[in-house]
């Protein structure tokens, strides 16, 4: 049995009965498709097989899949292995939100995930993740929070989030520092907005580039000018001393119409 690596950054759940018990509260339909994030030693993978599922587990490590494949064979083809770096990873093409995504994140790389998550939206049908508790901090935080960051709206523009359990660290081996969390992502309609998406993007790094300066003075160290800033706070109605995290999503949707594409 293959022992966690701290260069993969692995936190393996501690046991089976804690996996069965998060599987449970994910709720699986008979023939839903769950695509698993680091299987790791299988826990998580088992747990989901006792239903009748199909998962896809992307897993980094060559010497937990030796041990997801040998599952594998004995799944009745209800598993499948791929060997990879899961932010290297593109998932099959759908017709719509049709896969499940599930996992327990490695820390060093759990925002890099979560981004790739956002990436994919358009045929992720939901997302359970266990990320340590802070990040599930800012996943949660509504506008107007001292814990909003540009995760919060990243994700909070595509996803609603729920706390689903509150992990200790003895849930995992080996135990980390830090407590963390089991939360849900659902998706959502994302705010109508005619601007592009890698600008809208552009607009919410730049918001939060420079957490202790006003909204306006991030902006124009992102690039734009002041009276552009000023103009665009003037229509979507935003006071020119707020802070990013005072904004909800669909205000950065509306400042992304208004504020020019920045010139690369």
């Amino acid at each position: 049995m293959p022992v966690p690596l701290r260069r993969y950054s692995q936190n393996w759940l501690a046991n089976d009965e804690l996996a069965v018990a998060l599987v449970r509260s994910m709720k699986p339909q008979s023939g839903d498709h769950f695509l698993e994030i680091g299987g790791g030693e299988g826990r998580m993978t088992r747990a989901l097989l006792k239903h009748d599922v199909r998962v896809t587990t992307i897993e980094v490590d060559k010497r937990c899949c030796e041990t997801l494949e040998a599952l594998a064979r004995n799944s009745a083809g209800k598993l499948s292995v791929i060997h990879s770096d899961v932010l290297e990873y593109d998932p099959p093409k759908s017709n719509g939100p049709e896969l499940r995504f599930v996992g327990n994140l490695p820390y060093a790389i759990t925002s890099p995930i979560l981004r790739w998550t956002v990436k994919h939206h358009k045929i992720v049908s939901d997302a359970y993740y266990m990320v340590p508790m802070d990040i599930a901090k800012r996943i949660l935080a509504p506008a107007g929070s001292s814990e909003r960051a540009l995760l919060s709206v990243l994700i909070g523009w595509f996803f609603d989030s729920k706390m689903v359990r509150r992990l200790g660290p003895g849930a995992f081996r080996p135990a980390p520092k830090i407590k963390s969390a089991f939360v849900r992502l659902q998706p959502h309609e994302p705010p109508s907005c005619t601007a592009r998406q890698q600008h809208c993007e552009t607009v919410v790094q730049g918001g939060f580039s420079h957490r202790r300066k006003t909204l306006l003075n991030s902006l124009r160290q992102s690039g734009w000018q002041r009276d552009e800033i000023e103009r665009a706070f003037a229509a979507v109605g935003i006071d020119i001393s707020a802070r990013a995290e005072s904004l909800k999503v669909i205000q950065f949707a509306r400042l992304a119409e208004e504020l020019p594409e920045l010139v690369q």
